[in-house]
């Protein structure tokens, strides 16, 4: 069984962006159980992952982290075991939510996972706007560990 040393998160500032790829010792197929089994989802994004319409394109939910913020979101783009998106944005969906795309492949029986979020509405000077994409990075470390960690303890 392969076990993953898996980079943290980074960042690119004149981009506004952080990315972030992990390897998981699971088949694709258990990854996007993660992604779009709400249940599965609020495992390790976030305490609850709310979606009345099913994690569909189009469909609106939330995410949220008790005691901390809430997210409003909406499902941009689902195709199979391939690509999930989403916008989100604390509060209400408005013009400062940033896209958030989930790219899964497989090598070799284990996936992939790219994961790119952007758009983000920084403001202030350049260390200022660094600081907060690091934070954000720091988030999406923890996060995807979380995601590797279950799909991989599903497959066990």
């Amino acid at each position: 069984m392969p076990e993953f040393e898996n980079p943290p998160a980074t960042v690119d500032v004149p981009a506004s962006r952080v990315t972030r790829i992990v390897s998981v010792d699971a088949p694709v197929s258990t990854v996007w159980r993660c992604l779009v089994e709400p249940d599965l989802l609020a495992q390790w994004l976030g305490d609850i992952a709310a979606f009345p319409d099913g994690v569909v394109t189009g469909a609106l939910g939330r995410f949220a982290w008790t005691g901390e913020v809430v997210l409003a979101a909406r499902i941009r783009d689902v195709r199979p075991q391939t690509r999930f998106s989403f916008e989100w944005a604390e509060g209400i969906l408005s013009g400062r939510a940033s896209v958030v795309e989930v790219t899964l492949q497989e090598i070799d029986g284990c996936a992939q996972v790219h994961l790119v979020e952007s758009g983000f509405p920084l403001e202030g000077d350049h260390a200022t706007r660094r600081e907060a994409l690091r934070s954000l990075a720091a988030g999406w470390t923890v996060e995807l560990d979380e995601l590797v960690e279950l799909a991989e303890s599903l497959e066990s």
